[in-house]
């Protein structure tokens, strides 16, 4: 009798060991942080124009590879084994993240993210399940950005290239802030660069249900010059008091320099002021709250002008304007 309890007893160890044991490792491993994948890489090639008296523009292309998240809704929380219901951040449905890494816990995905404006925590889908009946996963957008900035490096005298860096410089800062550690594609064209003058345009998809610290917002001088090279559609608030949101940024932005002293031209020196009314009377088409800066515009080799228009309806954004008809510079 004692040689079967010590053989019971002996076999329960056992199983211990190598069975339920064994499930315990597996779901700790299960909960182990799995990395993103994350890589970068650099290449630069040289616009045309320098010999027409243009300027040396290179254009930089940085790649950014990583996983990012489109949020659901919902909230960021700190570390979900811990403390599941704190809640750290409302996230707007449809705004993005970076995500860090992943894990499963009680059959539930979490990542741990960032979002645009730089606050980090761990994110699950809410409660649910898709048009299928399956459980609701993580929706991952493009994992494989791309942005694209020039640089003035020749072919005009250094105090010029220096203007005209600074101004690129600006743009760009904003950019940066506006699309924050999740990033975001960005393209610039140069459209004209001969005869002294060079024109670009940068563009890149809206940025949707972007949130802006108020404290940001409260910095007036910082805050105006972002609201001039972007454009924010009206914010608004919501249960957290230290943030607002727009629902659409576009950083679509043009810009065009006298290469001989380095001055940002105004679409006045190609048009003349006296077709003032005239643009106004253009921007018609696009309602009543529609609204243009004076130097977001470009010019392209076929003599073409296009002024970048801020509008409201139907959608959000910036929109490109013809103004070629008015043109009274020859270049």
């Amino acid at each position: 009798m004692k040689r079967l309890v010590m053989m019971a007893l002996l076999l329960g160890a056992l199983l211990n060991l190598f069975g339920c044991g064994a499930e315990k490792k597996a779901e700790k491993k299960n909960t182990e942080l799995i990395p993103a994948v994350s890589s970068q890489s650099e290449s630069t090639m040289t616009a045309s124009g320098e010999k027409q008296q243009g300027a040396r523009v290179e254009l930089v292309t940085k790649e950014h590879k990583m996983e990012r998240v489109i949020f659901s809704g919902g909230y960021l929380r700190s570390l979900p084994e811990e403390s599941p219901d704190t809640i750290v951040r409302e996230v707007p449905k449809g705004s993005q993240g970076m995500i860090y890494g992943k894990r499963v816990i009680n059959g539930k995905e979490w990542a741990k993210v960032t979002t645009r404006d730089g606050v980090t925590g761990w994110y699950a889908v809410p409660r649910g399940t898709s048009a299928d009946g399956k459980p609701v996963s993580l929706e991952e957008t493009d994992k494989v950005y791309r942005s694209t900035y020039p640089r003035v490096t020749g072919g005009v005298q250094p105090r010029v290239q220096d203007l005209i860096n600074g101004e690129l410089d600006h743009y760009l800062a904003v950019y940066r802030y506006v699309t924050g550690p999740v990033g975001s594609d960005l393209k610039c064209r140069v459209t004209y660069n001969r005869r002294g003058i060079l024109s670009l345009v940068f563009s890149g998809p809206r940025i949707y249900y972007r949130s802006y610290p108020v404290s940001n917002i409260n910095d007036t001088e910082n805050w105006k010059n972002v609201q001039h090279y972007a454009f924010l559609s009206p914010l608004w608030g919501g249960a957290d008091p230290s943030i607002m949101t727009a629902a659409v940024t576009d950083i679509q932005y043009a810009m065009t320099f006298d290469l001989a002293t380095g001055r940002r031209m105004t679409l006045y020196d190609f048009i003349g002021t006296g077709n003032s009314d005239a643009v106004k009377d253009l921007m018609v088409s696009f309602g009543d709250e529609a609204r243009m800066d004076s130097d977001d515009f470009y010019v392209d080799e076929k003599g073409q002008l296009f002024l970048l228009v801020r509008r409201q309806q139907p959608e959000p954004g910036k929109e490109t304007l013809n103004l070629s008809r008015l043109v009274a510079r020859e270049y």
